[in-house]
């Protein structure tokens, strides 16, 4: 069963951003050197499955493993710098304490060697091997409610322990079997929204990611929730092609999806916060109250002020879009890219040594790509499918004319013969006779 453990090849590029002049920041606006793409080979597989027919829907986790391949550009021993996110993720968490608590943040991090704002360690470690951190020992002292939840760790990586778990969480999605298309989402993690966020923007509603609608035309707006970033994403149409054959509609996330609520006011419940500029989701509440900002790669779409700060961001629609390219009659997905950027939000902090000549900005850090490319052999039978659809009610209607004339023409030959008989259609034409030769020669 493909929904079991799609097998649809699935590639999980990540590319760094290596901070090439940390030494001369912040007099120099930070330059970044993308290198990659770190390619993963991603495995998914749905497990803790439950269906429930009483009410139409499947709960179920997703277990996901990543592999590295060896088709990567970058190197695992690749030495990266970076923002320091573990102290980044401590300056934030204190923006509002009082001056003394302030204080106590700034002693601990000069006690325990925090002295750069930056960091530089191995691709490989950043990624899902971890590095250590006397930060996180320390951490390990606090209740859970100091790390603003975040669990205890020995090591910090952007993906360190998620390999093979179900980080994704309990998926309840319909199952089809009642009015409605399968795979919408009901529930995540066992709530019918989303806790991070108040108003409209808590709702839980779109895909779960496997399942489109069908019938889609330019007006329709794809809906997809992102457990990754603890929210649901509006697509658009864009334009409309053909792959091998098979006619398309392509949707994406555009800079009204990721734009902050002075210019789309809808977007005011998911600001929770700093929401300063345009093209930016801010997700800190989801990250366990982190800097955690997500964009488009290289600010794609975003707010001119995010580049105006940095040097090294190239964006460009052909590489840094967010597309679901899908065939509209049947609502299959036959090219689909997943991309957004991570990034580290800053700000001055007046109590704080290490910040108190931070400029207010976005670090990028690094940024991810999913693609998956339907499989040749399947767009054929797609297009058999689409060929049966476009032309099945022409064939009927030019069916149905045929057996019309049919159904006629035996009608009347059936009439004919009811009122004529046989030998009178053999016999020579002649001459009508009056009444009494009729009466003395009978037929």
């Amino acid at each position: 069963m493909r929904w079991l453990e799609p097998d649809v090849p699935i590639f999980f590029d990540i590319y760094m951003f290596n901070w090439t002049n940390p030494e001369r920041f912040p007099e120099e606006k930070p330059n970044f050197e993308e290198i990659g793409p770190y390619r993963y080979q991603e495995h998914r597989r749905h497990v803790n499955i439950s269906w429930h027919p009483e009410n139409g829907t499947i709960g179920y986790r997703t277990l996901r493993s990543w592999v590295w391949d060896e088709s990567s550009v970058g190197s695992q021993d690749d030495i990266i710098t970076t923002i320091d996110v573990i102290t980044a993720s401590a300056i934030y968490q204190a923006r509002f304490s009082g001056f003394i608590e302030q204080k106590l943040v700034s002693l601990t991090l000069t006690s325990s060697q925090h002295t750069k704002v930056s960091v530089t360690a191995r691709a490989s470690e950043f990624l899902f091997e971890g590095y250590e951190d006397p930060l996180l020992n320390l951490a390990k002292l606090m209740p859970a409610s100091v790390r603003g939840g975040a669990p205890a760790l020995d090591r910090f990586g952007w993906f360190f322990s998620r390999n093979n778990t179900d980080t994704d969480g309990y998926m309840e999605v319909t199952s089809g079997t009642r009015d409605g298309l399968p795979g919408q989402i009901l529930r995540w993690n066992y709530q019918d929204h989303i806790p991070f966020y108040d108003g409209e923007c808590s709702k839980l509603s779109g895909s779960a990611g496997e399942y489109i609608p069908r019938n889609l035309t330019e007006d329709s707006k794809l809906t997809m929730y992102v457990p990754d970033l603890c929210r649901t994403v509006n697509m658009e149409f864009v334009e409309s092609g053909v792959q091998n054959g098979l006619k398309y509609n392509k949707y994406e996330v555009n800079e009204r999806s990721f734009d902050n609520s002075s210019t789309s006011p809808e977007n005011t419940c998911f600001c929770k916060g700093e929401c300063a500029w345009g093209g930016v989701m801010n997700v800190s509440a989801c990250r366990f109250g982190s800097p955690a900002f997500i964009t488009l790669p290289h600010f794609l779409h975003g707010d001119p002020a995010l580049l105006d700060q940095v040097t090294g961001m190239n964006p460009d629609p052909d590489k840094h879009s967010f597309y679901f390219a899908v065939e509209p009659k049947l609502g299959v997905p036959i090219d689909v890219a997943g991309r957004f950027q991570f990034n580290v939000y800053v700000e001055p902090s007046d109590h704080i040594t290490l910040y108190e000549n931070m400029p207010r900005m976005l670090f990028p850090v690094f940024w991810v790509e999913q693609k998956a490319k339907i499989d040749p052999k399947i767009i054929s039978e797609l297009r058999t499918v689409r060929g049966i659809l476009d032309w099945g009610p022409t064939f009927c209607a030019c069916f149905a004319v045929v057996i019309a004339l049919l159904v006629t023409a035996i009608t009347c030959c059936t009439k004919r013969t009811e009122y004529t008989r046989p030998h009178d259609l053999l016999k020579p034409y002649e001459k009508p006779k009056d009444e009494a030769e009729m009466k003395l020669n009978p037929i």
